[in-house]
């Protein structure tokens, strides 16, 4: 009897074990570039996945530089998840080693509106189009076209593509982040869009769990709009006439366009960190900031923005230096843990700053 019953454990146990090793081999290994993107991943795929953001919290994405082990997380992905419009240029030579087939490369931001990354971008061919709010001039912004359709915006995709074909030319070029502003998690709006091609993505590479993802994406969707409401209602505070804003470099532009601010400068006239202004820049922006009565000046947690400390010793007592999250999300012990975590606190951060 105890021989049978010992028989019966063993044969339950095995059962068991065989049970969570064969779920372990049926779940989605994702990497994905940024801790943003991983979080809106996790929320899409559930326990049905395992997603491992490449670049650390509270890191510039700018800065940031792979190393040789961040190959081997690639290689062994099922899928990599990239923001795309030339934000991860720094990925082309791993990828090309790493990732043999450029279908589980995933351009999470495909389908959104794209805006330009440039103040003075004098194309004809663009349009002016204002978000949809009862502001007044403040939010508008300078449309380009749909990421993945007709706007050309040095995709990650086509660099993989040009390296593929050993066109050095078209390869240089690519790796330019082109006229698009690639920052469109700062309106969580798009972030809906981003959650769809993520659910699509993991329907086709796990099409028995397909209806989960979908679900789980409508789930989290619903979320992004609870959010959306409530950041509406945080920044109902700060005046029209107070929704002009100065940044580190060009980061919130989505954010202006959808909740009606205008951004009149920033330190760094670019959308990327690593840029330089020329003296003539600065100049120019420390006499914006006295002409418009900008308050504030934000700055990324990520980086020092010891320039932007600058201007505003320039400018004197009237301006403060605020930060934000940008890139990334921060540790699990701060404020930004969660995506949704991290838009609530930057509209927090900004309605008390200019209110």
């Amino acid at each position: 009897m105890l021989k049978r019953l010992s028989l019966v454990l063993l044969f339950v146990f095995v059962s068991a074990l065989t049970g969570v090793l064969h779920a372990q081999d049926t779940t989605l290994t994702v990497l994905a570039t940024t801790t943003i993107i991983a979080d809106v991943a996790q929320n899409v795929g559930g326990d049905l996945v395992t997603v491992t953001p490449l670049i650390p919290a509270d890191t510039d994405i700018h800065a940031f530089q792979p190393i040789p082990s961040d190959v081997a997380l690639a290689s062994q992905a099922d899928l990599v998840l990239v923001n795309g419009v030339g934000l991860e240029s720094f990925l082309g030579d791993l990828l090309q080693g790493a990732v043999d087939n450029s279908a589980r490369i995933i351009v999470v931001s495909n389908g959104i509106p794209m805006l330009a990354g440039k103040h003075d971008h004098e194309d004809e061919d663009h349009e002016e189009v204002t978000e949809e709010s009862d502001h007044d001039e403040h939010g508008t912004a300078e449309y380009i076209g749909l990421l993945g359709a007709d706007a050309a915006c040095g995709d990650l995709l086509e660099d993989h593509e040009a390296e593929a074909t050993e066109d050095a030319h078209d390869s240089e070029e690519s790796h330019d982040h082109g006229p698009c502003d690639p920052h469109v998690w700062t309106d969580p709006t798009n972030v809906k869009i981003w959650a769809d091609n993520i659910a699509a993505a993991f329907a086709a590479a796990d099409p028995a769990n397909a209806e989960a993802y979908r679900t789980n994406a409508e789930t989290y969707k619903a979320q992004l709009d609870a959010l959306d409401a409530e950041v509406t209602d945080i920044l109902a505070v700060v005046p029209a006439e107070r929704r002009v804003i100065v940044t580190n470099h060009e980061f919130l532009r989505y954010f202006a366009a959808h909740y009606g601010f205008e951004i009149v400068g920033t330190v760094i006239p670019s959308i990327s960190t690593l840029a330089e202004p020329a003296p003539q820049d600065l100049v120019a922006l420390i006499e914006i900031i006295r002409n418009e009565g900008v308050s504030a000046i934000f700055v990324e947690a990520s980086d020092q923005g010891l320039l932007a400390q600058v201007v505003a010793q320039e400018v004197g007592s009237s301006v403060t230096i605020v930060t934000l999250y940008s890139d990334s999300l921060s540790t699990p012990d701060s404020r930004a843990a969660t995506y949704i975590d991290y838009v609530r606190a930057n509209a927090q951060t900004i309605a008390e700053a200019l209110k």
